[in-house]
């Protein structure tokens, strides 16, 4: 992978984090209580990232894919309630 390639897909990576974090944003401020975050080309791969940055706000994170398909979504919402 060359180094242009590489930022590339870097960027793509940010952009997609970022897409995470204003869906976490909008469920942290009550404008929605499920956000899907749809067509992320590189969604297996910040997954996790993903997955972190919503359980400091004790949201969740799943993954929605269908094998063959090369874009997934990520449904961000709140995770069960304590007690």
């Amino acid at each position: 992978m060359d180094s242009l390639t590489e930022t590339a897909v870097r960027d793509e990576i940010d952009r997609e984090l970022r897409l995470i974090d204003d869906a976490i944003a909008l469920i942290r401020a009550g404008a929605a209580v499920r956000v899907t975050v749809a067509n992320l080309r590189l969604g297996s791969s910040v997954l996790e990232a993903a997955r972190a940055r919503a359980g400091l706000h004790r949201l969740r994170v799943t993954a929605d894919w269908t094998p063959g398909d090369e874009v997934c979504a990520l449904v961000v919402e709140a995770g069960p309630r304590d007690g």
